[in-house]
């Protein structure tokens, strides 16, 4: 790692005339933030944060007068947005805070580097990137980046009291970016436990965010481990949650070469828990289909092993689509006392995705055809037969199926009159 880099997006043509049009009378306009610092460890990024002295309504007036589209996303607070074909750019003037209370910050704007640098969280963060390839670093975020380690600016409790999200971003950075060395007597980490309940004062949208990052990290487990052992998982989930299954989960993706969705990642901090628990966790906020996907995945009906034979898996996927059948396999995998390697999980995962998805041959006009009325014998008749269809392990074709229809038809006709 050096301070003389090549960053991908300082050739895109659209990134190229922003930086040049604001940057026309003096150096007033500088990269900063994810983009310089993913850049420093080989990440390339879409989100490139800019900073500059100049203030938001100029910065309008300067890339519109270039026929540049520019967005007010954040405009009280300094920042515009610009997006092109290739990257999403978000220019914010410099600032210093007034006041802030956790989760907002009354900001004055500034024209001065190192005033800007000290109000953001980390020194990884507050590494400033020139037009020319210069870079400005006040806090020996380069430093610290090459040695795995995240570190406040300033000191951490204030930090944390200026933006109660910086406790979850200090562990979703160490999860990206730490290394192993994170000890409970860091001083970070000992803020973090000091103004953990102070959590509960932010936006379930916010700790949404930040907490699937950190389950999606490389270095989750560790990263977690510690969470739980200072309280935090305690908060997120109301003290319901634990990690073995979690590590024999991510041992499993990792020795099997699986790619396992997050949500499943989230359901074995809690997997005995009750069917609605963990997508009615008021710390979090689930879209209708990850809540679908919780619900499925802590119904505790479905019976998953390693001994299902194809008609097992056939009636299962007759039930449910072939990707939930997945995710119900590999949970199920990690909850068993099996092997993280073992051959029969990996054939059974193997079937599910050869298997063809069974079609019920028969449909409501079928037996409108013949004679029923409609209303709710038609259901019952449909109900009936289809659960035949299955018992027979779907081997019934339509022909044997509308004969047993007529036979259940004679039987409730006699039953009525």
């Amino acid at each position: 790692m050096n301070s003389k880099i090549q960053y991908n997006f300082l050739q895109d043509r659209t990134c190229k005339k922003i930086l040049s049009l604001l940057n026309k009378k003096e150096d007033t306009t500088r990269f900063v933030g994810g983009c310089v610092r993913d850049s420093l460890v080989g990440i390339e990024t879409n989100d490139i944060d800019i900073a500059t002295k100049l203030k938001p309504d100029d910065v309008v007036s300067i890339l519109n007068s270039a026929s540049i589209k520019v967005i007010p996303t954040g405009i009280d607070h300094g920042t515009v947005s610009v997006f092109s074909k290739n990257f999403n750019f978000e220019i914010t003037t410099l600032r210093s805070d007034i006041s802030t209370d956790g989760r907002h910050a009354e900001v004055i704007f500034s024209d001065n580097w190192e005033e800007d640098s000290s109000r953001r969280d980390f020194t990884i963060n507050s590494i400033y990137l020139k037009q020319n390839g210069d870079i400005y670093d006040p806090h020996n975020g380069i430093k610290h980046l090459k040695e795995g380690k995240i570190v406040f600016i300033g000191d951490p409790d204030e930090r944390i009291n200026e933006d109660y999200l910086r406790i979850l971003r200090f562990f979703r950075f160490n999860a990206f970016y730490g290394n192993d060395n994170l000890k409970l007597s860091n001083n970070s980490i000992k803020a973090c436990a000091k103004n953990k309940n102070k959590i509960r004062k932010l936006s379930s949208e916010r700790i949404h965010n930040e907490f699937f990052k950190i389950l999606n990290s490389t270095n989750s487990y560790f990263i977690i481990n510690i969470m739980k052992k200072i309280g935090i998982l305690d908060i997120l989930f109301d003290e319901k949650v634990e990690t073995k299954f979690f590590k024999k989960l991510l041992l499993i993706e990792k020795k099997n070469s699986l790619t396992i969705d997050q949500i499943i990642r989230f359901v074995s901090l809690a997997p005995n828990a009750e069917k609605n628990y963990l997508s009615d966790l008021k710390m979090f906020n689930f879209s209708k289909k990850d809540k679908k996907k919780l619900l499925l995945l802590t119904n505790h009906e479905f019976k998953i092993n390693n001994k299902l034979d194809k008609n097992d898996i056939k009636k299962i996927l007759y039930l449910v689509d072939k990707q939930s059948l997945v995710d119900l396999a590999i949970m199920s995998w990690a909850l068993s006392a099996d092997k993280i390697i073992d051959r029969e999980w990996i054939s059974i995962l193997s079937k599910i995705s050869k298997i063809k998805v069974p079609i019920f041959p028969i449909k409501a006009n079928d037996l409108l055809d013949l004679g029923l009325k409609e209303g709710p014998i038609i259901g019952e008749i449909f109900k009936e037969i289809e659960q035949d269809w299955i018992n027979s392990n779907f081997e019934l074709n339509k022909e044997e199926l509308l004969l047993k229809s007529k036979v259940y038809i004679s039987a409730k006709s006699h039953n009525i009159s």
